[in-house]
């Protein structure tokens, strides 16, 4: 069996074939599909946006044809796809759980554990991603962060603040976007 030790904390292991994350040595997921640079998509008619630059607003020009169970599908070796798990999850560790670097229905779950289990950088940052990610008006994270009770991590003030910064049109995108999620009853895929 591969295992590969992120911190003293977090861990992967590749068991029968699938990836699974520990956290303090239990069992906390498996990793479920890679997100792929789609080259065909990425072309000239993407737009890449430096200062949005991370997974959620760019995992519309990735390849999310993993995530189906349909035939044709690329086929990726369990032992390339533990590494590539394993490689980002120890970015995301080494730019201090900045959950740009992962899409938030990972990042944020994991933190959340991490934090949990007594990782003193993760509780360092936690709040702090929680409030830059939803600073970033992404309508996807932030109804995530609302949906998920990240918000509840906040106090009172730090909330509020953040609600009293949203402008008309955010606000009504959100409040729309979250009355929408709520009908569809998908959820969050982790």
């Amino acid at each position: 069996m591969k295992e590969f030790n992120i911190n003293k904390f977090l861990k992967l292991k590749l068991e029968n074939g699938n990836t699974v994350i520990y956290i303090n040595n239990m069992r906390i997921l498996q990793c479920k599909y890679l997100l792929l640079n789609n080259n065909i998509k990425n072309s000239e008619q993407v737009k890449i946006i430096p200062e949005r630059l991370n997974v959620d607003t760019q995992a519309e020009n990735l390849d999310h044809s993993l995530e189906l169970d349909v035939d044709n599908v690329i086929e990726i070796p369990p032992e390339a796809e533990f590494w590539a798990h394993s490689s980002n999850l120890q970015v995301w560790y080494e730019n201090n759980y900045n959950t740009e670097v992962l899409h938030s229905n990972l990042a944020f779950p994991l933190l959340r554990k991490l934090t949990e289990a007594g990782d003193i950088m993760a509780k360092k940052v936690f709040k702090i991603e929680i409030i830059k990610r939803f600073r970033c008006k992404n309508l996807n994270v932030m109804a995530f962060l609302i949906k998920e009770g990240y918000l509840d991590h906040l106090n009172i003030e730090e909330s509020e603040d953040l609600y009293q910064e949203l402008d008309y049109k955010t606000h009504k995108e959100l409040q729309r976007f979250l009355r929408k999620s709520n009908k569809n009853k998908e959820g969050f895929v982790i």
